[in-house]
């Protein structure tokens, strides 16, 4: 699931390669998607040397990236530099991937000739981070044999960040489809789990899965 998000970015962005990575406070990191050969070397690299836009990304949670590694950026990242020109790498774009105050890693944007990124592609690049998130929040939850604590998730992440998760999916949906504010959309959830004396949690996933309609007209008083 992680590779074909990875490849599905690149072709998408036309970029040279992409990878996922995980990171958390503890300094715990695995590479669990790339989109090929190139992007699996250079992120495994990083965390080989400790230096890069991936680590950087997460660790700082802001957007990182040069749009020309051959230009200054050897006094930043020497090794990883050096590295990526070797290997057809001229700029690279890391978005950090997170849920609130937890950090879970961060996705990599290749690029084999130096520029930035325009603004839809910007757009575009943060889209793939969020969904991104969604990926590594199902795998935890879907996949329990899988032990992304161990291998590089954040020990806090659990239950409490993939419900938020959730019902800030459902909320989001809700607001496009019954044309109202997040505020007031949320209100309609929790207003629809109240009187029908369900969890907000089993609300929203029967929201997200089409099996309920809610509408502002529900809650209106006659």
């Amino acid at each position: 699931m992680t590779d074909l998000l990875c490849i599905d970015c690149a072709q998408s962005l036309r970029l040279a390669g992409v990878g996922m990575t995980l990171m958390n406070d503890a300094g715990h990191q695995a590479v669990i998607g790339t989109s090929g050969t190139v992007a699996s070397r250079l992120e495994e690299i990083q965390f080989d040397l400790g230096e890069g836009p991936s680590l950087d990304a997460s660790r700082t949670n802001r957007t990182v990236g040069s749009d020309d590694l051959g230009d200054g950026v050897l006094l930043r990242w020497p090794a990883f530099a050096s590295a990526a020109l070797v290997a057809g790498i001229s700029a690279v774009t890391a978005v950090p991937l997170g849920v609130g105050g937890v950090r879970l890693g961060s996705l990599s944007m290749y690029r084999s000739s130096p520029g930035r990124l325009d603004e839809q592609q910007r757009a575009t690049a943060h889209a793939y981070g969020g969904a991104a998130v969604v990926v590594l929040l199902h795998l935890q939850e879907r996949i329990p044999s899988l032990d992304l604590s161990r291998d590089g998730l954040h020990p806090d992440l659990g239950a409490p960040v993939a419900y938020r998760a959730e019902i800030h999916q459902a909320t989001g949906f809700l607001a496009v489809r019954a044309a109202v504010g997040m505020t007031e959309a949320l209100l309609l959830l929790r207003a629809h789990a109240f009187a029908a004396d369900r969890s907000l949690l089993d609300v929203a996933r029967d929201v997200l899965a089409g099996r309920l309609r809610i509408h502002p007209k529900e809650n209106e008083d006659d």
